[in-house]
């Protein structure tokens, strides 16, 4: 749970707030409680949605129908107001992790767990089917475990969005890698069977730990779920008839869900031991600890809240003590500092790092050294330490024994006396263990800064003066590719975070959220929605802020302007100084609205597409320079080069005159291009289509010059990237390599699992992630892998290379700082 921000309520309706609990498509989701004590989770409806009276009529039809929900399975509805300047909606509030947190932390269920959970959610649905409701939202995070059942949460509020405008420039209401195929082609007229293709998706996520559809975007996703590529690689052979009967494309021959109630009993009571037929029976231990403390952790933590502020202790007072717990382990006790115990973990499992802390990282990359054509085998990892959360992850050795266990800083550090400064970042010697106690202080209503020795100047926080390896791990998913900027990393996690990249200590981060980012000359321009705001780089202070009509979906900024995109088709240019209004246009309807597709700052204008044409606007005067038809809208962003502005559109890639917008040359491709082209200095442009094309073009006449396939379907929406004289493109899980000059294959990389996102390229070495949750490095000129890093999750995006370092976040909430070459070996 979140502290509240100065922005936050502190009542909706009769409801004392206590907490955010996260954040979702509708808006904001808080904890609150009743006059009685009964505690309620309350979602709230974003400005966007709030402002559009068709919704709050449908939005208070629907909350009348969800009442009458009924059923052991269902979060009840308990009170809501569709009237209310920001419409809410509270439902009893069940201390319980979700279905993705158990496989997330758990890894994939057993086969008779899978299906007791399954026949749970299915007598969910339907109760809210019977009253006439389509949940169409069913996923992983909306199924809570408790020990005696899921509970299917957050219903009927998504059918008031999908009638509502939005519908309009078709957003899909829902989650592209559990939604059906109509959901996907239009929201608005999905039936009860459009939840039961999502319980089947739902069951691959339980028995597999991975979504049916895993596109790199969401684009990429659709197109998976469209074209019918399910992935159930690790499906259980007891489940593929299940799922498979539950995930027909046509509605109608779908497996009704009394009848698949009928085929789970048997093999359910088979099991129920006189008549006891809780998770006990069918979760594993280690699935029930997690349920278990996360309901004694949650309750703890709002009886723990105090009426009244607790004094701060005098210098002359004593210090409280730290929470106890397994100690960290040095390996020689006589010369190690005194450092913070590491948090307890359940039976089995290592402590996990606190979120929201840097930690150190040891020397175990792994140099491998196979050929080019194969995944590299991988050595069995030695016995971790169980205070070393990297090494337990999976992390191998370089050579020798494991080093020194890493203290990992638990959840309430020691308190120091208030006229002695922190320390926040701790380096590693595997000679000594220096590692130093760390603690955290913000201050309410504004943003949370870090304080502590170490300006980030040098090379703070290390013993030796030399820079070491770390990682940080936040408390909520890391959204987009982080941005370097003077020596610091920013990363999207709900809130902007400022890492230093010296020492991995957190500088700031901003105290609301940021649903789109942009960092450019030393500010940090975000978007809560329908506020814009900006921060200095530098501290976080707020320099200022500003309402939008409409939702913000995406932001670029640069020539001192920020530039933003709101739903609907609209258009903001603002001074990136104080924020007042430069121009506006109205124009920008286009088929696709995401980050990838809104409106950019190129040069010395802004570019936009609405309606199949492309529109260049002056950035400071807003002067019309120039609209083109360019065919289909395509979620990707113009590059120019030498006075030409080269665009993807359809199929076709077009050379267009910088001043006029007067067409230089147009060539055709096989399939749609959904990425911009990448141009190198010899005159060549490349493309990749979806499908594992790579086209050379010559970038003053648009000839083709040569054209390559890979091995299958690239189903890709990252571009091309060159490098050294060579094209690299992902195709599934191989990276491939070809001559810019000549089109012909240098080498090949097979990863144990699907690449994610797009190469980084520098200094000879290519960096890029996969879905078997490591980050390779191989050498450029002949693909070899250099080194190795296996993570908690599924590295997610492009990694990221400045100075030397390369940085790469992952799905288990951290982002890693490596040395390029060396991995965390020093």
């Amino acid at each position: 749970m979140e502290q509240l921000t100065a922005h936050d309520p502190r009542r909706i309706g009769q409801f004392e707030v206590l907490g955010r609990l996260g954040a979702g498509g509708m808006g904001l989701v808080y904890l609150a409680r009743s006059a009685a004590g009964r505690r309620v989770a309350i979602k709230t409806v974003r400005a966007e949605l709030a402002e559009d009276q068709l919704f709050r009529v449908r939005f208070s039809r629907e909350i009348a129908a969800a009442k009458k929900v009924s059923g052991f399975y269902t979060a009840a509805v308990v009170d809501a107001d569709a009237d209310a300047p920001v419409p809410w909606l509270a439902t009893a509030y069940v201390p319980a992790p979700s279905l993705e947190d158990l496989v997330t932390e758990c890894g994939p269920l057993p086969v008779d767990a899978v299906r007791w959970i399954t026949a749970g959610i299915a007598e969910a649905l339907q109760s809210i089917h019977q009253v006439g409701l389509v949940h169409r939202d069913l996923k992983p995070s909306n199924v809570l475990v408790t020990e005696d059942g899921p509970r299917v949460i957050d219903f009927g509020i998504a059918a008031g969005v999908s009638h509502t405008r939005l519908t309009m420039t078709n957003v899909a209401v829902g989650t592209p890698a559990y939604m059906s195929p109509e959901q996907a082609r239009d929201s608005r007229g999905v039936t009860a069977a459009s939840d039961v293709f999502s319980l089947g998706s739902l069951v691959v996520f339980a028995a597999t730990g991975h979504a049916p559809y895993h596109g790199a975007n969401p684009v990429e996703t659709v197109f998976q779920l469209l074209r019918s590529e399910t992935d159930l690689s690790g499906l259980p052979e007891e489940l593929d008839a299940v799922v498979k009967g539950l995930m027909r494309p046509a509605p109608e021959k779908r497996t009704d869900l009394a009848s698949l109630q009928s085929d789970l009993a048997p093999h359910l009571f088979a099991r129920v031991d006189e008549g006891d037929d809780d998770a006990v029976q069918w979760l594993p231990e280690v699935a029930l600890d997690l349920i278990e403390r996360r309901r004694h952790r949650r309750s703890a933590r709002i009886a723990a809240q105090p009426s009244v502020a607790a004094p701060v202790p005098s210098p002359a007072s004593p210090v409280p003590p730290a929470r106890t717990g397994a100690p960290a382990v040095t390996r020689d006790p006589s010369t190690a500092p005194s450092l913070r115990p590491a948090p307890a973990g359940p039976p089995g499992r290592p402590g996990r790092a606190a979120p929201d802390e840097p930690v150190r990282l040891p020397g175990v990359s792994v140099p491998i050294t196979p050929g080019p054509y194969a995944a590299p085998a991988i050595p069995p990892p030695p016995a971790p330490e169980p205070v070393n959360e990297f090494l337990a992850q999976g992390a191998r050795a370089e050579a020798g024994p494991a080093p020194a266990a890493l203290a990992v800083p638990s959840a309430a550090p020691a308190v120091p006396p208030p006229s002695a400064a922190r320390e926040v970042a701790r380096p590693y010697s595997p000679s000594a263990a220096s590692a130093a106690a760390t603690g955290r202080g913000a201050h309410r209503g504004a943003p949370a800064r870090e304080s502590g020795g170490g300006d980030g100047g040098g090379e703070a926080g290390t013993t030796s003066g030399r820079w070491r390896p770390w990682r940080f791990r936040m408390s909520n998913d890391i959204w987009t590719r982080p941005v370097v900027w003077e020596g610091t990393l920013f990363v999207n996690s709900f809130e902007v975070h400022a890492l230093e990249i010296a020492t991995g200590r957190r500088r700031f981060k901003t105290r609301d959220v940021a649903w789109a980012m942009a960092v450019a000359d030393g500010r940090v321009h975000a978007a809560d929605g329908p506020s814009l705001y900006t921060v200095a780089a530098t501290d976080g202070g707020e320099t200022w802020r500003t309402g939008l009509n409409g939702w913000v979906y995406s932001i670029d900024a640069g020539g001192g302007a920020v530039c933003v995109g709101s739903r609907g088709g609209g258009v903001q240019v603002r001074s990136a100084i104080d924020g007042s209004e430069m121009w506006r246009a109205d124009d920008a309807q286009q088929e696709y609205e995401n980050p990838h597709s809104g409106p950019c700052v190129v040069g010395e204008s802004v570019y936009y597409r609405g309606s199949g044409q492309l529109h260049a606007i002056d950035l400071t005067t807003g002067r019309r320079r120039w609209s083109r038809r360019v065919g289909e809208d395509v979620p990707s962003r113009p590059v120019l080069a030498g006075g030409v502005l080269y665009v993807t559109a359809g199929n076709q890639v077009l050379a267009l005159d910088e001043e006029s917008g007067a067409e230089r040359w147009r060539a055709e491709g096989q399939v749609v291009l959904f990425t911009p082209p990448a141009l190198d200095e010899a005159g060549g442009l490349y493309t990749a289509d979806y499908l594992g094309t790579v086209s050379a073009l010559d970038a003053a006449t648009g000839e083709l010059r040569w054209r390559a396939r890979t091995g299958g379907a690239r189903q890709g929406a990252d571009p091309a990237v060159v490098a050294g004289g060579a094209v690299l493109v992902a195709s599934g899980a191989v990276l491939y390599a070809f001559g810019a000059e000549d089109g012909r294959e240098r080498w090949r990389y097979s990863a144990r699992g699907e690449i994610s996102g797009a190469p980084a390229a520098a200094d000879g070495l290519v960096h890029v992630g996969s879905r078997d949750h490591s980050l390779h490095t191989l050498d450029l000129a002949t693909g070899r892998p250099r080194w190795k890093l296996d993570t908690g999750g599924e590295v997610s995006g492009s990694p990221l290379v400045s100075g030397g370092r390369v940085f790469a976040c992952s799905k288990d909430r951290c982002v890693y700082a490596l040395d390029a070459a060396k991995g965390t070996a020093r």
